[in-house]
């Protein structure tokens, strides 16, 4: 049974009057964190303000209070009614109160003393008077929201012994909401002691255990928000750009030595897994491309571990988790940050929602400083920090009841906090509770700190796998079967070209299978065996030498179009492979000329097919295509849903690091520069374009909103970019960005999910434009736009300013590093302008027009 949608109204009512009634009062104090610096007053006042939004916002959603904007709504209980307008009241109470928060927050200055409590910060804004008499209507509405609660819960009690509803769902049954839970405890004791909402004594009773359910969904919302703060969009991005091991490789690892070497068998690894004699720490190294990130795919949670993980841990739960370093993805993907969010994130996920069914308390445990700053004023999500996660983590660590197991692949590829990192594996794995593979490159490094640790040197012992691969590979191509009726016993397929490539790949995997898919490429139908020869003999052994000859195969027209798409990635990341599809468009204004529609199905493929086909055979699969967004340790057994929304999954990287560097070297870079013209390829103009597309092309799923925000803010930067490089600001872009993501759809847009107050809408681009301080922009239309239009988004960016207060705008524009910008700077005279135009015609004569240039424009 669901919970009854009055226990969540009053719930939400109590949450706000709560919190509220904290701010207010002078025993609540402000908590001050032991483990980290204490933050200044304008960061927790704004803290303040945020949850008050926030807490009106829940409030807002309520399913029985969105029942009270349809006129036809079906007639409601008593109870129901009272409780709406208990909500509304305390609403009205409490939103004054967010601006005494931010009045305060402006009066104050640096190097106040810190405010020991809400109410200590509102008395430099507030009488003394009207604060007590703002709290004690709050208490007494609040005990009127309790009464109506009982009261509803007994009518439910009384409603089920007439009709034989059910009363109570099962407590113990998995994922059973707490507020279910609570309900069916409230309900009980309302039975059991026949509490009566006419009786005082029965109300305070009652109150007490409502608390219960305040302090629960109070400690739920903090759970909540510390995971969305651990996990990050891209943390499983690398996992899926790791290739599927091919099959059949890499099972050495998980047997015996068959013979007698003493050191094979020390570094056996399903032995080092088992044993509890306090190795702790096993050392995947090898060359560059030798297959170490392919290998730790094929660790990570295969079944075949786990009985020698069983054999280690006993009787105690095991927790695994991984993580994989990735220099060519985002800022989190190289950082110890990253690293330490992922570990954390999995590991609890795995504790609290796995097998384990852990009590979720232990999230307040690790974090008892920020759920405390949450709870006393609705702080502690602040961004983290190296040694916030490291403290959490060895927290973690420190219960010997579970025993942990984490892969960790790419060390090297590491740019902040090696040495920590390093430092906290080594010191982690000299607990008995945990273990930890890890994998790097043989750098004198981690030599020094592992090589006397168990390990296993990779491109030593990948032979065999590259021989399989290899030779299944030439065993499917169609074009080598004229060429095996070519074979004698001395001379056949396997023995020139598998053996060939076998014995010059010197264990490289990633040597082999370029050399493969390049030799695939090179033959044609007039080749025999002797050709094959000589194509073999005449590939380099060193990656440096297969790469160099490999790019200069390209003849002009495929060296112009790879060298487009590499200077594509580079500017980019790794974008969609959609998205690249766009920008590779030599047309970059076809974006403005497109229709606001979804692409069906027929028009993605034939993009995708063609993208793919580019890559493939113009970039010699330099770049390579991978699924992201998905949980790679999680199937679905419905196939439709795999392929649901998976071209927008579909991205593009450099297919290894060593080929990224070889594409960004000085040396290639520059013949990359000249196929493409040098300065007449602008990145930034492919990638406008391609921003516009995406947006026009967005699919819209059904929601009843349509997450616009995050492609808006792409097509502005790239716009202001353009404009730094030469003056003009894209008029013409920007309007049509207006029209495709805010004119056309006012009914789905969803900006940035800022819950804006009721009655402020995006109305045109223009309100954007003034909340982002676009100035080029706003000169040019502010001229010819109607005053009303201007008035609003006079009105728009106040709202939305104050809303986000300070430093709220890092959700929306932190990446857009020019948008932030924009945002940042200061330009009164063009709010002057501004406010110039938003009056009467009349009204203007009598007030001197503040002169700005006018910039120009395309």
């Amino acid at each position: 049974m669901k919970p009854l949608p009055a226990v969540g109204l009053a719930s939400s009512t109590l949450q706000l009057s709560d919190f509220a009634i904290k701010i207010l009062s002078k025993e609540h104090k402000l908590f001050q964190p032991t483990e980290s610096e204490t933050p200044e007053n304008h960061v927790v006042l704004q803290d303040i303000a945020n949850h008050f939004y926030r807490l009106i916002s829940e409030l807002d959603r309520n399913d029985l209070k969105k029942l009270t904007a349809d006129p036809k709504r079906p007639k409601l209980s008593e109870a129901a009614e009272q409780l709406l307008k208990l909500s509304d009241e305390i609403k009205e109470l409490t939103t004054p109160l967010i601006d005494s928060v931010l009045q305060a927050q402006a009066r104050g200055s640096f190097g106040d003393p810190k405010w020991q409590t809400g109410r200590e910060a509102l008395l430099s804004v507030q009488k003394k008077k009207d604060i007590s008499a703002l709290k004690k209507k709050l208490k007494h509405v609040s005990v009127e929201v309790n009464t109506s609660l009982l009261l509803a819960l007994r009518q439910y009690l009384e409603q089920s012994a007439e009709t034989g509803l059910p009363v109570f769902s099962d407590d113990d049954a998995p994922h059973v909401h707490p507020r279910e839970r609570w309900q069916n405890q409230a309900m009980d004791m309302i039975h059991e002691n026949s509490w009566k909402p006419k009786n005082k004594k029965n109300v305070e009773e009652f109150s007490k255990l409502v608390e219960t359910l305040i302090q629960s969904e109070n400690e739920a919302r903090f759970r909540s928000d510390l995971f969305a703060k651990l996990q990050f969009p891209a943390m499983n991005d690398r996992l899926q750009s790791v290739p599927e091991p091919f099959e059949g490789s890499y099972e050495w690892l998980l047997k015996s030595p068959s013979n007698g070497c003493q050191k094979q068998k020390e570094n056996n690894f399903l032995d080092w897994l088992a044993s509890t004699e306090g190795q702790n720490l096993y050392w995947i190294t090898g060359k560059p491309g030798s297959g170490k990130s392919i290998l730790m795919k094929y660790l990570l949670r295969n079944e075949q571990l786990f009985p020698s993980l069983e054999a280690w841990s006993g009787s105690s739960p095991g927790i695994i988790a991984g993580f994989f370093f990735w220099s060519s993805g985002t800022e989190l993907h190289n950082s110890g940050c990253g690293l330490l969010r992922t570990l954390l994130y999995e590991a609890l996920q795995d504790m609290i929602y796995g097998p384990l069914q852990k009590d979720p308390g232990v999230i307040q445990w690790l974090f008892a400083d920020r759920s405390e700053q949450s709870l006393s004023y609705g702080g502690g999500m602040h961004d983290f920090t190296f040694a916030d996660l490291r403290r959490a983590f060895e927290l973690m660590m420190s219960d010997v009841s579970k025993k942990f197991f984490f892969l960790i692949d790419g060390l090297d590829e590491i740019e902040d906090f090696p040495t920590e990192v390093v430092e906290l594996l080594r010191s982690s794995t000299k607990r008995d509770n945990v273990k930890i593979c890890t994998s790097s490159r043989n750098s004198p490094a981690y030599q020094d700190a592992f090589e006397n640790r168990p390990h296993v040197v990779l491109d030593d012992r990948m032979n065999n796998d590259i021989r399989a691969y290899t030779a299944h590979l030439f065993d499917e191509e169609e074009r080598f079967a004229h060429i095996r009726n070519q074979e004698s016993p001395d001379q056949t397929v396997e023995s020139i070209v598998v053996g060939g490539l076998v014995k010059k790949a010197c264990g490289v995997f990633l040597w082999a299978t370029l050399s493969a898919e390049f030799l695939l490429q090179s033959i044609s139908e007039a080749d025999d065996l002797s050709t094959l020869y000589f194509h073999v003999e005449a590939l380099p052994m060193d990656m440096e030498g297969l790469l160099t000859h490999i790019f200069q195969s390209l003849d002009r027209v495929d060296l112009e179009q790879a060298a487009r798409l590499f200077r594509l990635v580079n500017a980019h990341g790794y974008p969609t492979l959609l998205g690249l599809s766009f920008a590779n468009d030599l047309d970059t204004a076809s974006g403005v000329k497109a229709e606001v529609r979804p692409l069906n199905e027929s028009e993605t493929s034939a993009r995708l097919e063609q993208i793919v086909e580019l890559v493939t055979v113009q970039c010699r699969n330099f770049l390579t295509v991978f699924e992201a967004g998905v949980d790679p340790t999680t199937e679905s057994s419905d196939e439709e849903d795999l392929d649901q929304g998976k071209s927008a999954r579909l991205r593009i990287n450099y297919t290894h690091r060593a080929i990224r560097d070889f594409v960004q070297s000085a040396r290639i870079g520059e013949q990359i520069r000249n196929a493409t013209g040098n300065n007449k390829f602008n990145s930034d103009e492919n990638w406008a374009n391609a921003s516009l597309w995406n947006l026009k092309t967005l699919h819209h799923d059904g929601d009843s909103k349509l997450p616009l925000w995050n492609h808006i803010a792409w097509c502005i930067e790239y716009a202001l970019r353009l404009e730094e490089k030469d003056g003009k600001v894209r008029l013409t872009y920007l309007d049509e960005v207006g029209r495709a993501g805010i004119t056309e759809r006012k009914d789905l847009i969803n900006l940035a999910a800022i819950d804006l107050p009721d009655g402020v809408t995006t109305e045109s681009f223009l309100d954007l434009a003034v909340w982002l301080n676009l100035g080029g922009y706003v000169r040019i239309k502010a001229k010819d736009t109607d005053r009303k239009e201007i008035k609003h988004s006079l009105e728009y960016e106040k709202v939305v300013r104050k809303r986000l207060g300070r430093g709220g705008e890092d959700r929306w524009v932190g990446e857009q590093k020019k948008l932030k910008a924009a945002y940042a700077s200061t330009t009164p005279e063009l709010y002057q302008l501004l406010e110039y135009y938003a009056k009467a015609v009349a009204m203007r004569f009598a007030t001197p027009k503040p002169h700005l240039d006018i910039p120009e424009h395309v």
